[in-house]
């Protein structure tokens, strides 16, 4: 907080944020804009493939959202779900909406792998030195555009990065 700055100000929106960056053209791990959200790698790339689907609604439960946004969202979940299972076929996919730190609806997808040792365990069990591997530039973008393919074979994008 900013010395002038009121104790009881609203903290900027994290997510808000990103969403600048992306539509500024300004966000590398951008995977693609559908119609109710924008989708990103994530950086927690351990997990290969993981990916943030970020509401483009400043909401902070999907309850709040109109029924047919909110089934709207809910089916680019499922996309981006399909698209995960197609490109890296993980032994099972985790989906976490938490919103604690980052009041806005957003979906962490984990894809878990057979061989992960902590595999029965929440993600954020390891540490986050072990979470946040960065990928080789020429594996993320690899990556980036296998997801972005799977993902706009069921939703058409508005943008793709």
């Amino acid at each position: 907080m900013a010395p002038d700055e009121p104790a009881d100000a609203p903290r900027p929106c994290g997510i808000c944020a990103i969403i600048e960056r992306i539509r500024s053209g300004a966000f590398a791990d951008f995977v693609a804009e559908l119609p109710r959200s924008w989708v990103i790698l994530g950086d927690a790339q351990f997990y290969r493939g993981y990916c943030i689907l970020l509401a483009k609604r400043h909401i902070s439960e999907p309850f709040l959202m109109p029924r047919g946004e909110a089934h709207e969202l809910f089916d680019e979940l499922l996309a981006v779900g399909r698209a995960l299972a197609a490109v890296v076929h993980p032994l099972k996919l985790n989906y976490e909406c938490l919103g604690n730190q980052e009041p806005h609806v957003h979906w962490h997808v984990f894809p878990r792998y057979a061989e992960d040792p902590q595999r029965l365990a929440p993600v954020w069990v390891r540490p986050e030195s072990e979470r946040k591997v960065i990928l080789e530039d020429y594996e993320r973008r690899t990556l980036l555009a296998a997801i972005r393919t799977e993902i706009l074979r069921t939703i058409p994008a508005q943008r793709a990065g």
